[in-house]
């Protein structure tokens, strides 16, 4: 395995968990940014802007601009400000991706007959009212998109719901496929984050706890390292039948280190 150009790193369960830093993870990203290595940070939670995990991440010793924070949300308002002609999308989401929205001027609607796009997002004020909108809408012919496919998001003592639960209560209810997501592990974010870096995709490392969606990056092209700080288990890796990691570390710092960066 060559060594990586530059890292993209997960952050919950990779470098935090909650509100706290893993252990040597804000040393061992200055130790890459002091031997010139681009750093990149990548979430699936659409739930906080990049500004508001810029005043996380740097309030935990690791400064970083908004440059340096991509997510899930932000990929894909990206792609719908690049559609032609120009789409209304109904946002199943949270304060942070519907600012997101309408910064980029996305035109939003909760019409059912003027919907292009049904768009699912981890939503915990998901309700009734709003999954009956997401049906009419794709029963007259809306598209299913999602920011992210992940299952649940981890939080201290536990998990939520995340987007897949909305994204199956819609697809189970209107016999419908979701068409893509924009979040990891697809090459939508792949390319956002080679565009950020500078840095072709098969030169940039993707460090995460997730095997779904971190290590499933590798399908585009990154090399991707797994860190047992997080979602997966040994029994978990051991059963895993989808795409392996290059590396497998206890925690960054190991990882780093076996690197010889």
């Amino acid at each position: 395995m060559q060594i990586p150009k530059a890292f993209v790193f997960d952050l919950d369960g990779t470098v935090y968990l909650g509100d706290t830093p893993i252990n040597g993870v804000p040393d061992a990203i200055q130790q890459i940014r002091t031997r010139g290595m681009p750093v990149l940070f990548l979430s699936n939670n659409p739930t906080k802007t990049p500004t508001e995990y810029v005043k996380k991440l740097t309030a935990m010793g690791i400064p970083v601009t908004a440059h340096d924070v991509l997510t899930s949300a932000v990929v894909m308002v990206d792609w719908l400000t690049q559609q032609q002609p120009a789409p209304r999308v109904y946002p199943i989401a949270e304060p942070a991706l519907i600012t997101l929205l309408t910064q980029a001027g996305v035109a939003m609607t909760d019409d059912p007959q003027h919907i292009d796009y049904v768009l699912a997002s981890f939503d915990r004020t998901f309700n009734y009212a709003k999954l009956q909108i997401a049906f009419d809408a794709m029963r007259a012919g809306a598209t299913l998109i999602a920011t992210n496919p992940d299952k649940f998001c981890p939080v201290p003592g536990g998990g939520q719901p995340d987007a897949a639960a909305i994204i199956a209560a819609i697809e189970v209810s209107t016999d419908t496929r979701l068409a893509f997501t924009a979040g990891k592990p697809s090459l939508l974010a792949a390319q956002a984050a080679s565009q950020r870096l500078g840095i072709a995709i098969d030169h940039i490392m993707m460090v995460g706890d997730r095997l779904e969606t971190d290590i499933g990056m590798g399908l585009t092209g990154m090399q991707t390292g797994l860190v047992m700080t997080g979602a997966t288990t040994p029994a978990l890796l051991a059963s895993w039948q989808g795409h392996q990691p290059d590396i497998v570390a206890d925690d960054v710092v190991a990882l780093i280190a076996r690197l010889s960066v």
